[in-house]
This record gives C-alpha cells, structure tokens and sequence, in this order.
C-alpha cells in the first residue's frame, strides 16, 4: 500500500515538473536583460555573454561599464528598465529592446540602428514572442510610405513625384522608448543629400512621425 502511493506521487511529481518549469520563464516575467543575454543575434554577437553579463553587474552597481567586444571597440549599456533596453553596440551602432504588451502575449521588438555624422542612419527592426522566437515584422509594422514623412501644402510648386526623385534610396531611423510603447520613425538621408534638394524637402519633412501600439503598430495621423 505505501509503495502503490509513493509511486503515484512520483508519477504526479513528474507530471508537475515540466509546468513547474515552464512556469519559471512565463512570458510575463520576461525582461529587456533576460533578452539581452539570451537573445542570438548578429548584432549583438560581438559581445559574449559573459561581457554582457559584466555589464549588466556594473549597472546595478550604478556605474556604466565600458566593454571592449570581441571586436576591439567599446560598447555600454545607455538606458535599462524592465520592458526596454538602450545598448550602445559601437560607436556607430545602437541596439534597442522593446517588450510589448498584447492581449496573447507579450511580443519582444528590437532596433538596430547603423549610422554616424558620415552615414546617414538607418534601421532594420525585428520582432519576437515571448519565447524568442523570430515573427514576420509584416504582422507588427506597416513600412512606411516616403509620402507619410512629408506634409505638403495644396498649391505647393513641389509635388510628391518631385521628392521621390530626390530620395531615390530613403534611409530611416526608428527609435523606442522606456516611456511609452510608441514607435518614431525619422527621415535621415536629407543631410547627406546635395545641398539644393535638401533646402527644397526641408521645407515639407516632418521631424519624425509616431507608430501607435495596439497589438500591431499604426501610423498615427
């Protein structure tokens, strides 16, 4: 009798340990430094975990720790909450992590943004479920249409058609925010563009225009 009842609770123990397991990386507990060491990516493979670990111990210390990565340079940890991240990658990269609320789950949104006074900036933007895995960032983020960063007046002696032969190849730089779950979105080949097609779309480009979070992101009008 005892042994029949010591098997059924090591048969209910095994039943329970894989919830219990699951339980310990639910998705509401995930966080942008939990992302930050476990996330694979080619924009972060320059820092080994352990130098990602390193910094995240110098931040709670309060003190920014300026990394070398595996390729020579210096990267640190700019801006860290529990839903969003801001990591300086190098002296012209930016990696940004994102975690977003939704109603099947929390979704993860990173930015890796290239760019300097030389280069225009420019971001490519990636989305994943709360077990990291990779999604279609067409189901999250309608790419925006050169028009949408623009306003031009009726009447105006520049025309839409005019602009895009000026902008053959837009560049532009996405950025989030630890305040909000808003995504900008900035326009930035105009300072590398000759200086009479630059003076000309200044007069019309928008600072920067606003992604709205509602389980996928919307334009803001």
């Amino acid at each position: 009798m005892i042994r029949g009842l010591a098997a059924i609770l090591l048969m209910a123990a095994a039943a329970l340990l894989p919830s219990l397991a699951r339980g310990a990386e639910a998705p509401d507990s995930l966080t942008s430094r939990d992302i930050f060491c476990r996330l694979q990516t080619p924009a972060l493979e320059i820092l080994k975990p352990s130098t990602r670990l390193d910094m995240l111990d110098y931040w709670d210390a309060d003190s920014v720790y300026k990394a070398t990565n595996a390729l020579g340079g210096v990267s640190h940890i700019m801006a860290l909450t529990p839903d969003y991240m801001k990591v300086s990658v190098s002296p012209v990269s930016v990696y940004e992590i994102k975690i977003l609320p939704g109603k099947k789950g929390r979704t993860v949104m990173t930015i890796y943004t290239v760019g300097d006074s030389v280069q225009a900036p420019d971001s490519s933007i990636e989305f994943f479920d709360a077990s990291l895995r990779a999604s279609d960032p067409k189901k999250y983020l309608p790419t925006p249409n050169l028009k949408d960063f623009f306003d031009i007046p009726k009447g105006s002696i520049t025309s839409m058609k005019e602009i895009r032969e000026m902008i053959p190849f837009p560049t532009v730089e996405y950025s989030a925010s630890a305040d909000d779950n808003n995504l900008r979105a900035r326009l930035t080949v105009g300072e590398f563009m000759n200086t009479d097609d630059y003076n000309i779309i200044r007069l019309f480009l928008k600072p920067e225009i606003t992604f709205v979070w509602k389980d996928r992101y919307k334009l803001s009008r």
